[in-house]
């Protein structure tokens, strides 16, 4: 037989009292403008022109017969 105990006490302590971290004061930011710059070519060199190019007829897409489906719908 272990012997235990009928009684559990538990016992909380408080809180040290600690200050609030220091923050800075809110103030207003200074007026600001927003500028973007873009550099734009007078001409691109389209390098992929060449390879991309497609003689006329060379790839002619036929649409495919319809396919012969016969349905029966029979009513009982």
């Amino acid at each position: 037989m272990t012997a235990c105990a009928a009684l559990i006490v538990t016992v909380q302590v408080p809180v040290p009292v600690q200050p609030p971290p220091l923050q800075p004061a809110k103030v207003e930011p200074a007026a600001g403008a927003a500028v973007k710059v873009m550099a734009v070519p007078l001409a691109y060199a389209a390098a992929q022109v060449v390879p991309q190019a497609m003689p006329a007829g060379a790839l002619v897409m036929v649409p495919l017969p319809a396919p012969v489906l016969l349905t029966v719908s029979v009513k009982v």
